[in-house]
């Protein structure tokens, strides 16, 4: 009876202590609750807001000064109710853009409440002035909000100016590539410029021709890619160049490399000629792969700019190109890599390459020439430099070797030829044959490097010191100033510069 009666004291000393646990587990469980709610709010760290959309488009191309709305909805999808602490657009005060939502507007809002699964409609307003010459083409921006210590966003993009935008009709989700396939012949022209959004496919077979005086504009990390067959013509003339840039007008922005991505003539593409143009500001300028036609180059390259390249102006992948009265400049890795072999005729071609941005200085040679590649299994194949003549051309920059030879096995595959030019480089000292009556580290004296101002000085020993035979086909430089009673090296002939001469495109 003994044991009996102290097992039921035991068994009632622990039933009482588990009922006791239990309360004190559910008075803790109440202050835990209690403090990831304030007046009901979830403060939870883990709660995330969805959206409606992603980014929020302003489709309307505005033509005179205009505003339009769009809006987006925001969803509490929890059974509690939440606090947006913070709601406001990225730019701030300087955004075009204006928010409402509840009911207020403004660039910044506070304490936006959505009860449980419910959800907040944000209107976005875009005001422009679209005969602002500084407003960039494509305005962006984004609505951010705060909630719980969490910062997620919307995007905002809007057409600033009257254009022709060519915006992406597909969507690769395996890579995550918006793109516009281009099917038909077309020909840009016209006062308005075309800004395009995302990468334009030219797709096989076919043209895409640009008329002089038309502006073209790629947005950040666009691209155009001319596929098998396809063709890119650009009939600029000297009063009305075509020029190929990013969107950004400011000021700030009109020398900034890497603001747009490439022009990719690629592999069996054909019959390219680009004559006046200014192709500017990109990450690579064109990219020309392998030989299209057996009886035509590839590309023509005529008085034609390539500046302020982030990576390469030209690179060129066994390929067969013709190019005189071109100008190379600010390119952040190399001017002209030759690669995989190929054909090459340049005449009159001016390399000034001084690049320095943001401190970052250039550290590899302007010029390249490689005859061969490595495949994944290590394998090499060697595609000779059937030809790469430079005539009557000038390459200079800011190192003191602007030549890079990387021929496979031995400088007898190289094929190049430096033909009445002024070259910077120590390589004439071993490969004397592959410079014929040019001038080695002769500072070319060019009007202002640092700004890409390449033209000569009264001072230059390019003055006078072309072939007149090579320049034959070539009577006048980018410029327009006649060669026929002198032919200096170079895509510039000299000339007296008034002082306040207008800043010249090329």
């Amino acid at each position: 009876m003994k044991e009996n009666r102290f097992v039921n004291i035991l068994y009632m000393f622990f039933k009482r202590l588990a009922f006791w646990g239990l309360v004190i587990t559910g008075f803790f469980f109440i202050l835990q609750m209690q403090s990831c709610r304030q007046d009901d709010i979830d403060t939870s760290p883990s709660l995330k807001l969805e959206f409606s959309t992603d980014s929020l488009l302003f489709d309307t191309v505005f033509t005179t000064v205009g505003s339009s709305t769009r809006f987006f909805k925001v969803y509490n999808r929890h059974n509690s109710r939440i606090l947006i602490s913070n709601l406001e657009l990225a730019g701030g005060s300087q955004s075009y853009f204006r928010i409402n939502a509840d009911g207020r507007s403004g660039k910044r809002l506070t304490d936006l409440e959505i009860g449980p699964r419910d959800s907040l409609f944000v209107f976005v307003e875009v005001t422009v002035d679209p005969a602002g010459q500084d407003l960039p083409l494509i305005i962006t921006d984004s609505v951010v909000f705060e909630m719980n210590n969490n910062v997620q966003d919307v995007k905002l993009v809007a057409w600033g100016q009257d254009a022709h935008f060519i915006r992406p009709n597909f969507y690769d989700s395996i890579n995550d590539i918006d793109y516009y396939v281009m099917e038909e012949n077309t020909v840009w022209s016209g006062s308005k410029p075309y800004v395009i959004y995302g990468i334009l496919f030219v797709a096989p077979d076919v043209t895409l021709t640009i008329e002089e005086g038309t502006n073209v504009h790629l947005h950040h990390r666009s691209a155009m890619i001319f596929t098998s067959g396809a063709s890119f013509r650009v009939n600029g003339t000297l009063e009305y160049p075509v020029t190929i840039q990013g969107d950004r007008l400011e000021p700030g922005y009109s020398n900034i490399p890497g603001q747009w991505g490439y022009i990719w003539l690629s592999a069996t593409s054909r019959d390219h000629d680009i004559n006046h143009a200014v192709i500017k500001n990109g990450t690579y300028g064109i990219i020309m792969d392998s030989i299209g036609s057996l009886n035509e180059p590839t590309l023509r390259l005529r008085n034609t700019l390539i500046s302020g390249m982030d990576q390469t102006g030209l690179e060129l992948n066994g390929a067969w190109v013709e190019a005189n009265n071109l100008v190379v400049a600010d390119c952040g890795v190399h001017a002209i890599k030759i690669q995989y072999g190929g054909k090459y005729d340049f005449r009159h071609i001016t390399v000034g390459n001084y690049y320095s941005w943001q401190g970052a200085i250039r550290q590899t040679p302007s010029i390249v020439f490689n005859n061969y590649f490595v495949d994944t299994l290590g394998t090499v194949y060697v595609r000779d430099i059937e030809n790469a003549y430079f005539g009557n051309s000038i390459i200079y920059g800011s190192l003191q070797e602007e030549i890079l030879l990387d021929i496979y096995p031995d400088n007898s595959h190289a094929n190049f030829l430096f033909d009445h030019s002024i070259v910077r480089t120590s390589h004439q000292q071993q490969l004397g044959s592959f410079f014929e009556n040019s001038l080695f580290n002769q500072n070319p004296l060019f009007e202002s490097p640092s700004e890409n101002d390449l033209r000569l000085q009264e001072e230059s020993p390019a003055i006078g010191a072309g072939d007149p035979s090579i320049a034959l086909d070539i009577p006048t430089d980018i410029l327009g100033n006649s060669r026929v009673e002198r032919v200096d090296m170079g895509a510039y002939q000299y000339y007296e510069i008034e002082e306040d001469e207008d800043d010249e495109d090329q």
